[in-house]
Order: structure tokens, then sequence, then C-alpha cells
């Protein structure tokens, strides 16, 4: 398998302004190669708009962002990113960030950012059982009928046992899976904003037919910060209506703490 360009390159920006103003003015460009189909991908760009906030408010993490999704974001085209900061904290620092292409406003993120916490939780989330690493497959870059390009990159193992969750009825449906970077890029907070919208939506256990399932709002919270390794992952879906689904995502080390959490409100589109 070709090696597309490493992240870092993916999520590169350049800025005009200078580093104290509470408003900056960046510039990148989205790469086709971290694609869902011919769209770059939610988490993609989301870890972009991460990286302005980060570097602007010279923060560790986005701690929380919650990135609601316009219009589709445009693949091998510039693009340029707005970032203020609304609120200056001695340990969360509130900031917006706008993503633009073509004169239109594709994305928008709101966020609190801030520090890995130091000390261990008091309430800790162990992760499900599930099958080694090595015993899962590789996810096929044309599982959901669409060309997922980001797999060239991303090493997504999926869980052979995933179904319908065997608990109450109506527990919904939940997919277990494992993912890294194939270079063995550090797990650092932009790759887990990625890695969260990297696993296919659990709703493809009972409806297969299902195409593209767009985000139209999606919430990450950086929890730990990650061990060098395989990142677990489990996504659950607990309710379809209307045509959208709620979808929520963990991600555990290989220490196993729980290093990662988001929600997403999606489309679904048949096939």
């Amino acid at each position: 398998m070709t090696t597309a360009p490493n992240f870092d390159e993916a999520i590169a920006l350049t800025t005009d302004s200078g580093n104290d103003a509470d408003q900056m003015l960046w510039h990148g460009h989205l790469t086709a190669d971290w694609s869902i189909g011919p769209v770059p991908n939610g988490g993609y760009s989301g870890a972009v708009l991460a990286n302005a906030l980060q570097r602007h408010t010279d923060r560790d993490i986005a701690s929380s962002l919650t990135t609601h999704y316009y219009r589709p974001t445009i693949a091998d085209a510039p693009f340029t990113i707005r970032t203020e900061i609304m609120k200056r904290g001695r340990t969360v620092t509130h900031a917006d960030a706008v993503l633009e292409q073509d004169g239109k406003v594709r994305c928008r993120s709101v966020a609190l950012l801030g520090r890995y916490p130091e000390v261990e939780t008091i309430l800790a989330t162990t992760p499900p059982p599930i099958t080694p690493v090595d015993q899962c497959p590789a996810r096929d870059p044309l599982s959901q009928g669409l060309n997922m390009s980001l797999l060239q990159s991303l090493d997504v193992r999926l869980d052979p046992s995933s179904e319908v969750t065997n608990g109450p009825a109506g527990a919904g449906e939940r997919i277990d899976g494992w993912v890294k970077f194939r270079d063995d890029r550090p797990n650092d907070s932009l790759a887990l904003t990625l890695f969260v919208d990297s696993f296919p939506p659990a709703v493809l256990i009972t409806l297969p037919g299902t195409g593209w399932v767009p985000t139209l709002e999606m919430t990450t919270h950086i929890r730990a910060q990650a061990a060098p390794g395989w990142i677990r992952g489990e996504v659950t879906t607990a309710n379809v209506r209307g045509g959208t689904l709620v979808e929520d995502v963990k991600l555990w080390d290989s220490t196993n703490t729980l290093v990662a959490q988001a929600r997403q409100l999606a489309l679904l589109l048949a096939e």
C-alpha cells in the first residue's frame, strides 16, 4: 500500500498574524489523502482546526472541541482558518475557529483549550473485552462502497466479533477495533481528534446498505495523554431517528487509560 503524505504535513499551517493577537489568520491545504470518498474526513478537518486553536492559544490540547460541519470541505484545495480567543483563563482558554474554502464557511469549532490532566482520575472507564489486534482484520478501504484514502496512512483493525450489542433490548449496535498511524506517529491530542472519526459507523451493522454517513456536529473531549502503541476504540449507536443518528466513541491507549471521547450527530443516507 502506498504511503500518503504524513499527518503533520496534512495539518500544516502558516500564519501572517502576530502571536499576541486575539484574532489570527491561518493558511493551509486540505489533501485528498485523508478522505472518505471525495470529502476530507471530519476528524481530519477537526484536527486542522484544533491545530490552529492550540497554536494560537499556546495550549497543549483542545480538551473540548465542538465542530459544526456546514458544508463539505474540498479536497486538494487551500483553506483559511480564522481563530479568535474569546476568554483567556489561568487553566482554560475559550476560543473559536472558522475554516473557509472557495469563499464559503465549511466548518466552525468552539473550543476549551488547556493542559493534559496531571492527576489520575477517581472514576475510570474500563475498556470492553476485545480480540487481540493480530487477530483482527484490517479495515477494507472499499467496505462502505467509498474509496477511503485515509486508510493509506491509518491502520484500522476491526474486531470480527463486533455485532449487535449483547445487552438489553434497544442497547444498539457496537463496533470495537484498533487504530494507529502506519508510520507510528505519536498519539498526541491532534491524532486522537482524527482517531475518534476513523472507525466505521456502528449503524452499518444493522443497515449495511447505508452509504455515506456525513457528520453534522461532533464534540471531542481529550481526557489524557495517550501512551505509544495501538489505540482501542469502541463505537456505539443506540438511536436512529428522523434520518439522523447519534454516535458515541471511546478511545483507550495501551495502558487501558481512557484518552478521548466523542459524540456526533450524523445524517443517515441511503446507498
